[in-house]
């Protein structure tokens, strides 16, 4: 039993260690920059400590002890321990499932909107309260830091809620994996028919492996 239970310690200590907080002072989706591989168009592939800063969806790698961001446009594929990453339209998104006609994608950004929200008497908000808070806001990872600077003063800061949204990707269309996403890529014609094809399909929108079935309609 005292082994059993050493066990499960160290798997929640483990949790705890890798357990993510989300901050205006460590904006990145992990607690860390790990080895990973960014492969280009050209054909190239580059290994780097690499992260995602959750502020714009950008890809950053540390060379030589600092901060650089990847051109978004010119990345195919991201690896980052076992998840992958695609570039969807300038942002760098995790393929959460995927099949031969297309993939769902992750859009996980901070919500840092939030905390330029202020309130004022009796809740309302003020205008000289709302600026004030708006200014205060920094958000580290920028390009050019030293890593190492930023890596010790990573506790400090506000923290961060994530938001995640998902897309619908097929060569032809990229969609944002909502009824009315996937509406707005449509014509007349093709709206009706998704809605006699979402009679049929019973999909949980907050699921990607149910929205995968959705490459199955925009991409036949």
């Amino acid at each position: 039993m005292k082994k059993i239970a050493s066990v499960v310690l160290a798997i929640f200590a483990t949790i705890a260690l890798w357990a993510q907080d989300y901050s205006t002072a460590w904006p990145y989706l992990y607690p860390e920059f790990t080895e990973g591989s960014v492969l280009l168009k050209d054909g190239t592939k580059l290994v780097y400590p690499l992260n995602v800063h959750i502020l714009h969806a950008r890809l950053h790698f540390v060379d030589k002890g600092v901060i650089k961001e990847a051109v978004p446009d010119d990345i195919v594929l991201v690896k980052i321990g076992e998840d992958q990453f695609m570039n969807v339209e300038g942002s760098v998104m995790k393929v959460v499932a995927s099949n031969d006609k297309g993939f769902v994608a992750a859009l996980q950004l901070g919500d840092f909107e939030k905390l330029r929200e202020t309130g004022g008497a009796y809740g309302s908000s003020t205008t000289s309260s709302a600026t004030r808070k708006l200014t205060s806001i920094d958000v580290a990872g920028k390009v050019n830091q030293n890593h190492m600077e930023l890596w010790e003063s990573r506790h400090g800061g506000e923290l961060v809620d994530l938001i995640t949204t998902y897309y619908i990707v097929t060569p032809n269309v990229i969609a944002e994996a909502t009824q009315k996403g996937i509406r707005d890529k449509l014509d007349g014609a093709q709206k009706e028919e998704f809605k006699k094809w979402l009679k049929q399909h019973k999909i949980k929108w907050k699921n990607p492996e149910s929205l995968l079935t959705l490459t199955e309609f925009l991409n036949p």
